[in-house]
């Protein structure tokens, strides 16, 4: 079933290594916080574990790389500019990128 609303991703800096990232689908809230370059272990829903990793590329590009359960990588790749957000999404072998477009919300 597909969302009713576009959640809503916000990423706050809390310190030089330190970020926050807050996701509301609807009524639902999450978030959680990581340091740039630590390795952490994400449970899904299903019980399977993921490995995420941030890395922040000058002031404006966030990437994240995520180790599936298959042992395939996923990489994200985040450009901030002005009001806007540029999302670059790549997985292991295949020859496919997705770009999706994000513009801040008042």
């Amino acid at each position: 079933m597909f969302e009713k609303y576009a959640p809503t991703v916000c990423f706050t800096r809390l310190d030089e290594h330190t970020f926050q990232v807050d996701l509301r689908i609807e009524a639902r809230h999450l978030s959680h916080s990581f340091k740039l370059g630590e390795e952490q272990e994400w449970e899904r829903r299903d019980g399977s574990k993921l490995r995420i990793t941030y890395q922040l590329e000058g002031d404006n590009v966030l990437h994240q790389i995520i180790k599936l359960p298959d042992g395939k990588m996923a990489y994200f790749r985040r450009l901030f500019i002005d009001r806007e957000c540029i999302m670059t999404v790549t997985l292991d072998d295949t020859p496919h990128t997705a770009t999706i477009y994000y513009e801040q919300v008042p």
